[in-house]
């Protein structure tokens, strides 16, 4: 019996042995596995992500040129807006000013350039007037 005792003994160490070695082959594959996978994996979540940033950053584009554009129309209301009102406050004064007998700005620059004409004039017909005033002084003392 002891020869099958020890047969059956053997046979369990054997038995004990492959399957402890099936465990660490086991895990040493799962290992492997593990090894690939996050690989793979890693590699996924970094194309992924690639594409997520580029997303964001062409929505992020998409909004920076909408802002933009409305700011853009924007200041052009609001300049529109002051040239609207600069002409409005323009017409106010210029109505208010007339009401009140005021001359306008234009009619003073006419009435300027007016009265240059006529200072031209008047400087020409005085020396007209000299030039001929001063031949009929000359002829009275000339014949005294």
């Amino acid at each position: 019996m002891t020869d099958e005792k020890k047969t059956s003994d053997d046979t369990l160490q054997s038995e004990l042995t492959q399957r402890g070695r099936d465990v660490w082959l086991a895990g040493l594959g799962a290992l492997a596995t593990v090894e690939e996978k996050g690989t793979e994996m890693f590699n996924d979540l970094v194309n992924r992500g690639r594409d997520f940033e580029k997303s964001r950053r062409e929505r992020i584009e998409a909004a920076r040129e909408e802002a933009e554009k409305q700011g853009e129309e924007a200041l052009k209301r609001l300049e529109e807006a002051g040239e609207d009102t600069s002409t409005f406050l323009t017409e106010t004064v210029d109505r208010a000013m007339e009401r009140f007998g005021v001359p306008t700005r234009k009619e003073v620059d006419r009435l300027s350039d007016q009265v240059s004409k006529l200072s031209e004039q008047v400087d020409k017909l005085a020396a007209a007037l000299d030039e001929g005033g001063a031949g009929d002084a000359d002829d009275a003392d000339d014949s005294a």
